[in-house]
């Protein structure tokens, strides 16, 4: 079976996808994966066969310094959001759906697997059923994005106050965006789509696979007639950096807190790990383990305390079975994996889906969540110390790490992925 696997040029929507494809080259899969030229070490150090995306899509954000210059302008949250879909997202499509077009003439799909942020597989989701091959897509953060589903209510929030919150998302958020995307459709010659973009990526593809687990979600889109499939955890894709040579020196009868910005939120490291290091540098009974994400460990502007240590890289894998507790920003990649391991979090980011992830940190009980953008240091020393002293946080994500474990993602992603080639509309 041949699997066109298609990526908007991130990591965090990247990786995902590369941890897929290396299932399916496992089980003798015929893989390519296309998306930005730029991208193309990180796709080869998986081990997976690389095509490039066409220069006129030019999805790779740091080749458009008037989009990340005007972006600069935009409130955290919604009006973000909103913004990347509507003057980023939306334009790309048709770019995107003429570089699948492109790529299916020298490697003809039987399965087309995108992350689902990449819009470029509407038109062809809008069209004839016949004329394509089935259709993946590969969440990437929790399901239906901003929508009124993922909306609960916040502690003394009244119902007035609720209603008004969903008002707001729609006027913010789907109202433009909508419109962003249904007049990128309409210039290729398709009609409008039959809900909001974020949430037609789940509905419309032959098959919608879920990385996490449905206690973690608000809504329930498990029902026998969606394409919503959960899958728990993703394996980390291979290439994983090595442990560092202090990591055999730590003082194992001392808590390791992990703090990360994640690889994209990560260009102003004072939002998280400068005030993280500086909170809890006088928590004696607490070792702070800090990862830049790739920006360099200089850029942090903060004093490294004696009891932290820093690196630009973590091999999660065999750092996270050690770690008490977890300090991000709501990279949805890296809550998965802690709470697959039973790690408890504390969440402090706005942008991008990191304020929905944190809310879902806090509703789900595993922890807490800052909803902020710009934690200070007392804030995260009191939140961490409440973590780490309140065993509930931890008992609750050891409940929900049972339910990761109960999923054979391997397993259940070739099952469905074959199922969904056979017989697209009955998944």
């Amino acid at each position: 079976m041949k699997v066109l696997i298609a990526s908007t040029a991130a990591p965090g929507h990247l990786n995902p996808l590369l941890a897929v494809a290396n299932i399916l080259i496992k089980h003798n899969y015929e893989v390519v994966v296309q998306t930005a030229p730029e991208l193309r070490s990180v796709v080869e150090a998986a081990g997976v066969p690389f095509t490039p995306e066409p220069p006129a899509t030019n999805s790779f954000t740091d080749a458009m310094p008037r989009y990340l210059e005007l972006r600069q302008a935009k409130n955290p949250g919604l009006e973000l959001s909103a913004f990347d879909l509507e003057y980023f997202f939306a334009k790309k499509i048709g770019g995107q759906t003429a570089g699948l077009n492109q790529a299916l003439q020298d490697f003809p799909a039987d399965v087309i697997l995108a992350d689902a942020m990449f819009f470029g597989t509407l038109p062809m989701l809008l069209g004839a059923r016949e004329e394509r091959p089935a259709i993946v897509h590969l969440g990437i953060s929790v399901l239906n994005l901003f929508s009124a589903k993922n909306s609960p209510p916040q502690p003394g929030m009244s119902e007035k106050e609720q209603l008004a919150e969903r008002e707001r998302r729609e006027r913010v958020f789907h109202k433009p965006a909508k419109a962003g995307v249904d007049k990128a459709l309409a210039e290729l010659g398709y009609g409008p789509l039959p809900c909001s973009p974020l949430e037609s990526m789940s509905v419309l593809p032959d098959l919608y696979l879920q990385p996490g687990i449905e206690s973690f979600q608000y809504s329930d889109d498990s029902s026998s007639s969606s394409p919503v499939h959960y899958i728990g955890l993703l394996p980390m894709p291979p290439g994983q950096p090595a442990l560092p040579t202090w990591w055999h020196e730590l003082d194992r009868t001392k808590r390791l807190v992990l703090v990360t910005q994640g690889t994209l939120a990560n260009r102003n490291l004072e939002q998280l790990i400068g005030p993280a290091l500086t909170g809890l540098a006088k928590e004696e009974d607490v070792i702070v383990l800090a990862t830049t994400g790739g920006q360099p460990i200089e850029s942090i502007l903060t004093e490294i305390p004696a009891n932290a240590h820093v690196a630009s890289f973590l091999p999660y894998e065999l750092i996270l079975p050690n770690v008490d507790l977890l300090l991000t920003n709501g990279g949805y990649g890296t809550v998965n994996l802690a709470i697959a391991h039973g790690i408890p979090i504390v969440s402090a980011g706005m942008t991008e889906d990191k304020g929905e992830v944190s809310a879902h940190v806090q509703w789900a009980g595993v922890g807490i969540d800052l909803r902020t953008n710009q934690a200070t240091a007392e804030d995260l020393r009191a939140a961490a110390r409440e973590v780490l002293d309140n065993p509930v946080y931890r008992e609750r994500a050891k409940e929900l790490a049972l339910e990761f474990a109960s999923h054979n993602t391997e397993m259940e992603v070739l099952r469905l992925i074959e199922a969904c080639v056979l017989k697209p509309s009955t998944v």
